[in-house]
């Protein structure tokens, strides 16, 4: 099978249309959905004319260890302070790198990719605009060189590209060859970007001019400004014809009720819906429900259950769904399979197939498509699976449950560390030795998860309301671009 390198996602949808606005995050972005969230609400409203488009990419996150990196450092520390910070340093050279690496080979197909998406989704759509910020725009620049070699690999016809910080080096001849690719091309640099002289092999054309782009300089704008200030770069570099709007003062708005992912998509659901997600949540016994605020208090409460329940009671506030989310993945150690989930529903769809094939390994109704099972099934039959994995997320489940018939050893003789002994001996000590090893057998991924889930303050209530959620976004939300 061809490897997918973009995950993409629509953050707004005009169907009369027929250009695209692509966005490309660069390193240390869109590494998981809190952070993806974030991106999607800094694109200004006002491109809303044009398709959006965000597209992720496997850009890692300069805080992300593996196993050698950790024993690299720890191995250094053990020698001397000095060697720590060396070996720190050299490893995180080494992981930019990579994921540098990784920008030039997903740059290549973008636009393979983003073709085959637009004609999935939206056929009509003929002409695009591409914006890449940091390693984004290496990823661009990559797409462009591709198509100076062959300019048939492509039947989008390209308008304006956008290059914010790139963090890539183009020379002025092969500049030529790319400025000939697309109606436009802008280089939007700044000369006080002081992390792009971290990428100390290259002169970064985030930082200078290079003709023949026209190059738009973002005066005292720092790596980090992009994206915040995006609407302010559209406007300086008169992107795609974008005039913008005025803005006045941001205001702070409510936390629960402008949770996007939450609020919108419920007040469409009917009322039965919520009811069960209230359900579910009552079983808590960190949360209280205000029957005369049913909505605010809901996501006021589900909320409250993400993340640390000790930290948001001090607090007074929880965390966004979108970090919910981010946090069950973790949890469920659904990490890597999350860089394919470009819409929120298909990340729902993952944690529900999960959380029903740790807790029903007989089999359950949702292993292979849970959105499209979700789809044809009633709701109060669905509402009766929610209601059967809630059983068995309790504490409780595990003291009256029988162990599944699979792990339940029927034979007079038992097998532990590859040693076989006789029922008769489990009143003798010498079983002691070989009781480790049976522990391993019984006590696998599945179980362990399970029995964290159910020891977990809220996780028991949170997991089925998700579940809830789920089957209204399926139902009554506005994504558009998942495929089913």
């Amino acid at each position: 099978m061809k490897p997918q390198h973009f995950s993409f996602t629509t953050q707004s949808v005009n169907g009369t249309t027929t250009t695209a606005n692509v966005f490309i995050h660069g390193y240390s972005a869109g590494h998981n959905f809190s952070d993806r969230a974030l991106l999607i609400s800094q694109i200004p409203q006002a491109l809303n004319t044009d398709i959006n488009l965000l597209a992720f990419w496997e850009s890692s996150h300069f805080g992300s260890f593996g196993k050698l990196s950790r024993n690299v450092i720890y191995g250094a520390s053990r020698l001397h302070p000095a060697a720590t910070v060396a070996a720190f340093a050299g490893d995180r050279a080494v992981h930019f790198a990579m994921a540098r690496k990784r920008a030039n080979v997903a740059g290549e197909a973008l636009l393979e990719e983003l073709g085959e998406y637009l004609l999935e989704h939206y056929p009509y759509v003929t002409h695009v605009n591409l914006v890449g910020h940091s390693l984004g725009g290496r990823v661009v620049i990559s797409a462009l060189r591709k198509l100076v070699q062959n300019h048939d690999a492509c039947d989008l016809i390209i308008n304006d590209v956008l290059l914010m910080a790139a963090a890539v080096e183009v020379s002025a001849h092969e500049a030529q060859a790319l400025n000939d690719t697309a109606e436009r091309v802008i280089n939007a640099y700044s000369k006080s970007d002081a992390v792009l002289l971290l990428n100390a092999d290259e002169k970064c054309m985030g930082r200078h001019e290079v003709a023949p782009f026209d190059n738009v300089e973002m005066i005292k704008f720092g790596h980090l400004d992009y994206w915040p200030k995006l609407h302010d770069v559209l406007v300086r570099t008169q992107f795609a014809g974008f005039n913008g709007q005025q803005l006045g003062q941001p205001q702070q708005q409510d936390s629960t009720s402008y949770d996007v992912l939450l609020h919108g998509l419920l007040q469409r659901a009917p009322k039965d819906v919520l009811a069960q997600g209230i359900k579910h949540l009552k079983t808590s016994s960190w949360t209280k429900i205000d029957e005369k605020q049913p909505l605010h208090s809901f996501i006021q409460e589900i909320q409250h259950l993400g993340g640390n329940c000790m930290v948001n009671f001090v607090r007074g506030r929880g965390i966004t769904y979108a970090m919910l989310l981010d946090m069950l993945v973790e949890h469920f150690g659904l990490c890597n399979e999350r860089q394919k989930c470009g819409a929120v529903v298909e990340l729902e769809a993952l944690l529900i197939r999960q959380v029903f094939d740790n807790a029903f390994p007989e089999g359950h109704a949702f292993s292979f498509s849970p959105i499209n099972a979700v789809k044809a099934m009633p709701s109060n039959t669905y509402f009766s699976h929610v209601d059967a994995l809630a059983e068995r997320l309790t504490l409780a489940s595990y003291v009256k449950a029988p162990l599944p018939s699979t792990e339940v050893e029927t034979s007079k003789t038992m097998a532990a560390s590859g040693e076989m002994f006789n029922v008769t001996q489990l009143a003798s000590w010498n079983m002691l030795p070989t009781l480790p090893g049976l522990l391993g057998k019984r006590i696998n991924g599945r179980w362990m998860t399970n029995f964290k889930t159910a020891l977990k303050p809220g996780y028991s209530a949170l997991i089925p309301t998700v579940a809830v959620v789920f089957f209204a976004r399926v139902h009554w939300g506005n994504e558009r671009g998942f495929k089913q």
